[in-house]
């Protein structure tokens, strides 16, 4: 048998990661295969913790200020399941951000649930979504019957929600708050910690260990923040959407990732914030990715463009010359940095940089507008509705039985019944020809409801 896959991973193992996940494929992790365990007598169990797992538990609880936390081993989607079926009875209304990630909509298949979704403002001109506008967010609870909210900060790119005002006016309507914060695992050892969401009052939040601090793939926490839930509550629902045979290796990598975060990585956050300032300068950085709808943005996320090229292209060019970016759109490359790059890797990042071309803040490509879909069926009912594959050009007017979004950063284009248009099938044109990835395409066939 050929190693297909390891002959293809073996080609990334000395370029500088400026992507997921965290630890950069470093030598961080005390890890070895001798370390491979089951529960055992003393090793104790991930999903009835009595030992030396809940004391773990109950560390992260303290350094990040939840009531309670949870190690889960099948990323920020399982803990999103678990906290929004926890949240929710069938057929609730649940109010989404409409630029949420592709896992929150498929639990409204698992849970049955009504979506109502709330538009996250988007700037075309610099073709960046920003926040929430709180006067359409009164309007989405006045006319709905919502029991549960769910909000994203920090977003793909960075911007940090005005959570505390956000959650206060859904709290006065009696409205659980779950918040995706899978990029803001970090945020907690920083001064951008008073921006969090377990500072600004959500009863539970979602981190990915994963992505900005040094933990492996797949590894996330899933936090109580209010006396709202209990901990046997969530427990029960972890049980029933977490895998039974959780990987101690995963568990080891987010005890060593929030350790060394505790210990060293604060300082590390502070030094790479410096770095990249300094880069911001050489190279005279000039996008400006500030808005009155987000209260701040992550200085480890380093979002550019260079000009006369898509983000994917700059990505490609980069890749190139041993330098790995997390994703590039039709617009601009995203970086991501975390503690474990060092002052030497953000150098070399900004000599390449340079001699791709010009940073511009001015986007070569018109933007694509982010189409409001018309919702026909509720997403179970559109699921598992019979279907079939017809060639997305040809799906105008048709409904949607999935979910059709470029990856990354997975926000759909248009999600379960929801109607194909003229305008969905312009925008995926346009990624396709950018060369990006388009998810629920199936050699260019769309599944719609028959």
């Amino acid at each position: 048998m050929k190693s297909h896959l390891l002959d293809e991973l073996q080609n990334y193992r000395n370029k500088i990661s400026f992507g997921m996940p965290g630890h950069k494929g470093k030598e961080f992790f005390p890890l070895s295969i001798d370390l491979d365990l089951t529960e055992i007598s003393t090793t104790d169990n991930l999903l009835n913790p009595s030992g030396v797992i809940k004391d773990l538990h109950e560390e992260i609880s303290r350094i990040y200020g939840s009531k309670h936390s949870f190690i889960i081993n099948n990323g920020s989607t399982g803990a999103l399941h678990t906290a929004i079926a926890a949240a929710t009875n069938p057929h609730d209304e649940i109010l989404i951000q409409r630029n949420a990630h592709k896992s929150i909509y498929n639990a409204l298949v698992l849970s049955n649930l009504n979506p109502v979704y709330l538009n996250t403002i988007y700037d075309n001109k610099r073709a960046l979504f920003f926040g929430i506008d709180e006067d359409e967010l009164r309007e989405k609870i006045k006319n709905n019957n919502i029991k549960v909210a769910l909000l994203v900060s920090p977003n793909f790119y960075g911007g940090i929600l005005k959570l505390r005002e956000l959650i206060e006016i859904l709290h006065e309507n009696n409205i659980t708050v779950i918040v995706d914060e899978a990029h803001g695992a970090h945020l907690y050892f920083s001064d951008l910690k008073k921006y969090s969401a377990l500072s600004a009052g959500a009863d539970l939040v979602i981190n990915s260990t994963h992505k900005m601090i040094p933990s492996l793939t797949q590894t996330a926490l899933l936090h109580i923040g209010t006396d709202k839930f209990s901990y046997r509550e969530i427990l029960k629902y972890i049980n029933i959407y977490h895998s039974t045979s959780p990987s101690y290796l995963l568990m080891l990598s987010i005890e060593a990732g929030i350790k060394y975060m505790d210990e060293v990585g604060r300082d590390d956050l502070k030094n790479r914030a410096m770095d990249l300032e300094k880069l911001k300068r050489d190279i005279n950085y000039d996008l400006d990715l500030t808005h009155p709808s987000i209260i701040a943005n992550d200085p480890m996320k380093f979002l550019f463009s260079i000009e006369n090229m898509t983000g994917e292209e700059v990505v490609n060019k980069l890749l190139d010359r041993d330098i790995r970016l997390e994703m590039g759109d039709l617009y601009y490359a995203l970086a991501l940095i975390s503690p474990i790059n060092t002052s030497d890797e953000i150098k070399k990042f900004k000599d390449e940089i340079l001699k791709l071309g010009k940073v511009t803040n001015k986007i070569i490509e018109t933007p694509i507008d982010f189409i409001k879909p018309e919702i026909v069926l509720i997403p179970s009912d559109a699921f598992y509705s019979d279907g079939e594959l017809i060639n997305y050009k040809d799906s105008d007017g048709k409904i949607s039985k999935g979910i059709i979004a470029a990856y990354p950063p997975g926000i759909p284009l248009i999600s379960f019944g929801e109607r194909i248009n003229k305008d969905i099938i312009y925008n995926i044109d346009k990624l396709l020809e950018a060369g990006i990835e388009v998810i629920g395409l199936y050699e260019g066939k769309v599944e719609v409801v028959k």
